[in-house]
């Protein structure tokens, strides 16, 4: 009996790791690897080694494993909460649970993020089909096609000739490179959506670091903690990128969409384009020069500025590779295609292939890739169906999970108390309003979906504006802009799911990188909605408009 449990936590653990190779492209690295069965059986025989016999659950985790339930207890039956119902008070309480498992890894990230399907329910907040619809999302579909296309670049070793080639381009120096992934990834989130964004980059951005780690070791000057640095910069700029770039545009993350819609909605006012970009654009992009010199002069400075010997062994590697064959011309076509209809989505194809999304663009390329056959000398097809083993199935349950909790959100009264608890700040000198507002929404969607606080949280801002007569916009455009910047938590925004999923990074490293970051943002939207919004929208910040009343 202890050795069948001994081998179920193996099993469990190894299945949570797994989740997170796809991305990683970590069968670069190995020469050889064992199947799942063969490291299970490792893990638990009885001739095994002592690096195999480690405890079920660290301290940390075993931690969180109570600690998780007891907040769930406390927020149910101890904390005063006036006037928020038994059911908005279970999806805090659940909220609380779920959370505090998700960031000290208690249990494997895919099993914690079932636990509202089971807890939402059983509380009475939601519905079990409610709560299960959350896991069909159409994001969750848009990761998975987006996956499957990385699971092709890996295949078929497409990832190292890009790679290779934007070193060619880029150089060969450490900080340039973070600050090209940065603003490369930023700008194309101005123009498609976060994720695939952040999904068309990460591949690249892992391979890279592997050759820039081999070419480290090629010239004597590796290091595994040198290695570690480099790695992380590389996939923290992409995912702060992503996030960074999106807000400038209104098309370019949904807290602006959803923006436009409810200031449309309510006020008979369109947002222009032009003037959301001349207001956002020199916001985010200071905070993208912050962010890439936070990474490479404070958070993971590098001894090694430049790799001298870089050019020519990239020239020789790229050599090496060879002319592209059949199937990386196949992979590379589907790629750029999903990636041209991304980009031109929203401008060309609504109008020509109606209901047309970005999940549809992204199934469309992962079917095409298990659809097209491979050369008749390496037979088969261009993805196999075994490929789906190594999918991220823990990633796209934890982002299932963050929109389950948002249901439970929405179909409670858990909002609208938490909206009415700003309205005691009625009185309240202006500045301190836009900042409470700004700090609550970006402080909140670290652990929440940016497009449920969105939602949430901009109606509020317009509420709150009415109560202390001033203007709307601001107060809406700051909560939206703070629920947009999720840069500490896997949870808050999938970009962020998808950094979080590659393996080299940690909860912890994204809570202590993101902090800062998270820092800068709040200041920095503070200060342009109190300063530059008022000028370049043609308004008084003080004054309710009387025809928006």
């Amino acid at each position: 009996m202890e050795k069948s449990l001994r081998t179920w936590s193996q099993s469990l653990w190894l299945s949570h790791q797994r989740s997170k190779d796809l991305i990683t492209f970590a069968s670069l690295r190995k020469v050889k690897t064992e199947s799942p069965k063969e490291s299970v059986d490792a893990a638990v025989s009885d001739g095994g080694n002592k690096q195999n016999e480690k405890p079920a659950y660290t301290k940390s985790q075993f931690v969180g494993l109570l600690l998780g339930p007891l907040l769930f207890l406390m927020t149910v039956f101890l904390l005063p909460l006036p006037g928020l119902s038994e059911e908005g008070r279970a999806v805090l309480a659940i909220t609380l649970w779920v959370s505090t498992w998700w960031i000290l890894e208690a249990m494997p990230l895919g099993i914690t993020s079932l636990l509202p399907i089971v807890l939402l329910p059983l509380m009475g907040t939601i519905t079990g089909a409610q709560a299960t619809a959350s896991y069909g999302d159409p994001n969750i579909f848009l990761f998975l096609g987006g996956f499957a296309i990385a699971l092709a670049l890996e295949k078929w070793k497409l990832h190292e000739r890009i790679a290779l080639t934007i070193i060619s381009f880029v150089g060969t120096s450490t900080s340039g490179l973070v600050y090209g992934f940065m603003f490369a990834t930023g700008f194309l989130s101005m123009w498609i959506s976060n994720v695939a964004t952040v999904m068309m980059m990460i591949p690249i951005g892992t391979a890279i670091a592997f050759k820039v780690v081999e070419l480290m070791k090629k010239e004597g000057t590796y290091t595994l903690e040198e290695d570690k640095k480099f790695t992380k910069s590389i996939v923290f700029s992409i995912g702060f990128g992503g996030i960074i770039g999106g807000s400038a545009t209104l098309i370019g993350t949904p807290p602006n969409l959803i923006l436009a819609g409810l200031i449309k909605e309510m006020y008979g006012i369109e947002i222009s384009f032009a003037k959301w970009f001349l207001f956002a654009f020199p916001l985010i992009l200071i905070l993208a020069v912050f962010a890439a010199f936070y990474l490479t002069k404070i958070a993971y400075p590098m001894k090694v500025k430049r790799l001298e010997h870089g050019r020519q062994f990239v020239l020789d590697e790229k050599q090496a590779l060879g002319k592209m064959t059949y199937e990386e011309k196949i992979v590379s076509i589907v790629f750029s295609l999903t990636a041209f209809m991304w980009l031109t989505r929203s401008f060309i194809w609504t109008d020509i292939i109606p209901g047309i999304s970005d999940t549809m663009i992204a199934m469309t390329g992962a079917i095409l890739l298990y659809l097209i056959p491979a050369s008749k000398k390496n037979g088969g097809r261009i993805l196999e169906s075994d490929s789906l083993k190594h999918m991220p199935w823990d990633v796209l349950l934890l982002v299932g999970g963050g929109l389950a909790i948002a249901a439970g959100f929405s179909g409670t009264d858990l909002s609208t108390w938490i909206g009415s608890q700003l309205l005691l700040l009625e009185g309240t000198p202006y500045i301190l309003i836009l900042s409470i507002t700004t700090i609550l929404t970006i402080g909140i969607t670290q652990i929440a979906p940016n497009t449920a606080i969105t939602t949430i949280f901009v109606p509020i801002a317009a509420t709150l504006a009415l109560a202390i007569d001033a203007h709307p916009l601001p107060l809406m455009a700051a909560a939206a802009l703070g629920a947009g910047f999720a840069f500490m938590l896997p949870i808050g925004t999938p970009s962020q799911a998808i950094i979080f999923g590659t393996g080299k990074v940690t909860i912890m490293d994204m809570l202590r990188k993101g902090t800062w970051i998270t820092i800068l943002a709040t200041i920095l939207i503070i200060t342009f909605i109190y300063f530059l919004f008022p000028i370049v929208f043609d308004l008084n910040l003080l004054e309710f408009p009387s025809e928006l009343k």
